[in-house]
């Protein structure tokens, strides 16, 4: 196929978002919705004919390259767009989800104002990513990074109108320019080391030399994690994803399935060579990565919202998908990626239908029995519970990739600094906090199909931040008008409710039977390695039904519920206690940084204020001065200005004569 089809994938969305940022406020609302659904289409329409060109495995890759795009003497970085295996696979994820989340947001966001204005900056979103993946060079990837940034941050703040929600987007921008500063570093270390930023050639002439200058490499491995631990909200950067739930659901969708978190992933897949002969690397990766999946299962335990819920059990995934890097199992982490994608879409998309459902309630306690009267999405929601929880094989699409990840840190050593990590370990500390996924998402499922209809109670919905929410003429919601309403929002969910269970069935490793066509894809065809078998897994997948199905009884019933509730109270540590406090990092980055950038701003204020205040002051004395010596030249007599004039005469001729 041709090189241009290549450069087709990200820039259609792209023409569409620069065309629904001009134009969107003078167009008709289902035509602005098609338009930016018909750009994505077409590029899922693109990577899908690549499906049948050779790509997949081993295959020949596609390259489009116009040649240098930044040139100097000694750099050089071009327009070069590679598409392989696991970019195509990459592709394929984007566009899908892409493509589903923008028909989706059709129906949802049918009655915004500002409907122009998002179908771009989604549009826009996904041309960055696809740009991102497809990138063959660090500088180009770092354009769609900066893209995806840039996105988040529009989305994020799209109600910029609502309280709080300019400060969500702001700190997601904030700290991913955190991690940009250390991806520019990254990228300036690799190019000095190695002499290239193209992935290509990094790959075949990279190892060697990282191998002779092992120091320099771990040095360029640490810059470039700090912007794939921001990108990937890995702690300690992993502040600013609860807070980005304050944007629309389809954006919550997008980042968490398909877009911005994955982009860390993806980029330490790439460059996974060079983790490899960088242990201390693969050590802070495995360390982080155990503290996010501890504090993201544990916060998503004890969150209200439903969303953040969610938001808080991505944390904890992508913790996962980096312990499997830590390990050197590449294969597995971006099996969990994709899996991660359906059910996590899946889980988000359904959330959003209850969300528009109930008038924008988002509270989980005020949602009881709301999945009663939403029959579509009480399939999707349990579908997506199954599917993050990894309870049923060949039907969870999170089962294989998880057991996958499993199977790998089982078998891996973390050495570094003079530490030394055991595999069986991390292993261990994986399996238990694996289960507290199954308490949180069974958690959520039973309040929400509680015997309970609490919104039929409520004279008032209220939003996140407390405010009244109306309905979109006007008036208040009441449970009885409790339904699914957008056949837009209705088709993607049906779509996703076979959808996830059939990435699961394809996804199913040799050991249970399976083929590993999608280990295959996104590995450039390499073997899958022997995974665990059912014989092994069968202990772990009863405990999690049985802790599944009493976790649902336990929150679906209000007697039950409550009686567990009044327990567990009295085990809280106050409002100061760590889960209140969310682990202390938001204290920890007040006292570092937030609490000295203050004080260093008050102190430049009163010295600059001062400075600034006493020039000004004499300078007005000067002047005062100035203008009274010049007064006392004016006397109104004759003679003297005669003489003075004069004087002036001769000292001109005395000067103009050579003295």
């Amino acid at each position: 196929m041709s090189p241009w089809m290549v450069l087709l994938i990200p820039l259609i969305p792209g023409v569409s978002a620069a065309l629904l940022g001009l134009f969107g406020t003078r167009l008709p609302y289902n035509l602005i919705g098609g338009v930016a659904s018909l750009a994505v289409a077409a590029s899922l329409g693109i990577t899908l004919s690549f499906t049948g060109a050779g790509v997949f495995g081993n295959g020949q890759p596609v390259d489009f390259d116009t040649g240098p795009w930044i040139a100097t003497q000694a750099f050089q970085a071009g327009l070069h767009l590679h598409l392989d295996s696991i970019s195509l696979c990459m592709c394929l994820l984007v566009t899908f989800f892409g493509f589903l989340i923008t028909v989706y947001s059709v129906g949802y966001m049918r009655h915004d104002s500002e409907q122009g204005r998002f179908f771009a900056s989604l549009n826009l979103f996904v041309a960055s990513m696809l740009t991102l993946v497809l990138a063959d060079n660090l500088v180009l990837i770092f354009l769609g990074w900066e893209g995806v940034g840039l996105c988040s941050y529009l989305l994020i703040g799209h109600y910029w109108k609502q309280e709080d929600v300019p400060l969500a987007a702001f700190r997601a921008f904030f700290v991913n320019r955190i991690g940009d500063v250390f991806f520019v570093l990254g990228v300036f270390s690799m190019f000095s080391l190695f002499g290239t930023v193209s992935l290509s050639e990094l790959a075949q002439h990279g190892p060697a030399l990282a191998g002779i200058h092992s120091g320099k490499a771990a040095m360029a491995a640490l810059f470039l994690l700090g912007g794939a631990f921001a990108k990937s909200a890995q702690a300690p950067l992993h502040v600013w994803l609860a807070d980005a739930m304050a944007g629309p659901t389809p954006v919550s969708a997008l980042i968490h399935a398909a877009t911005m978190v994955t982009a860390g992933i993806y980029l330490l897949a790439r460059l996974d060579w060079l983790y490899a002969v960088s242990p201390e690397a693969r050590l802070i990766v495995c360390v982080c990565a155990l503290v996010t999946l501890v504090l993201g299962a544990v916060m998503a335990l004890v969150q209200t919202d439903i969303k953040k819920i969610l938001a808080y059990s991505t944390l904890s995934n992508l913790a996962l998908m980096f312990l499997a890097l830590a390990a050197g199992a590449t294969g597995a982490g971006m099996l969990h990626l994709f899996g991660h994608a359906f059910f996590k879409a899946l889980l988000f998309l359904a959330a959003g239908s209850v969300i528009v459902a109930a008038h924008h309630e988002q509270d989980v306690r005020n949602l009881r029995g709301v999945l009663k009267k939403l029959p579509v999405t009480n399939i999707a929601f349990l579908d997506g519970c199954i599917g993050g929880a990894g309870l049923i094989p060949f039907l969870a699409a999170g089962f294989f990739s998880k057991e996958a990840v499993l199977g790998a840190l089982e078998h891996a050593e973390f050495e570094g600094f003079g530490y030394r990590l055991p595999g069986p370990i991390v292993h261990a500390i994986v399996v238990g906090v694996e289960t507290l996924s199954v308490l949180y998402l069974f958690r959520l499922y039973g309040y929400l199909r509680s015997d309970a209809t609490e919104p039929a109670a409520k004279a008032h919905a209220k939003d996140s931040h407390g405010h009244a929410v109306h309905d979109h003429q006007g008036h208040h919601g009441h449970a009885g008008d409790i339904k699914e309403k957008s056949p837009a929002i209705l088709a993607v969910l049906g779509i996703l409710i076979v959808a996830a269970p059939l990435f699961g069935w394809l996804s199913a490793s040799p050991s249970f039977g399976g083929k590993g066509m999608i280990w295959s894809a996104i590995t450039n065809g390499a073997a899958e390695p022997e995974g665990v078998h059912l014989e092994h897994a069968l202990p772990f997948l009863i405990v999690n039904l049985i802790l599944a199905v009493l976790c649902f009884l336990a929150f679906s019933n209000t007697k039950r519920r409550e009686a567990l509730l009044g327990r567990l109270r009295g085990l809280s540590l106050g409002a100061h206690g760590p889960l209140a406090r969310k682990f202390y990092f938001d204290d920890l980055y007040a006292a570092v940084i937030v609490v000295p950038l203050k004080g260093a701003a008050y102190l430049s204020r009163l010295i600059f204020e001062n400075i600034f205040t006493g020039l000004l002051t004499i300078a007005g004395w000067l002047g005062q001065g100035f203008s009274l010596a010049l007064r006392r030249l004016q006397t109104g007599k004759a003679h003297q200005y005669a003489i003075g004039v004069l004087l002036a005469i001769f000292l001109l001729a005395y000067y103009l004569g050579g003295h």
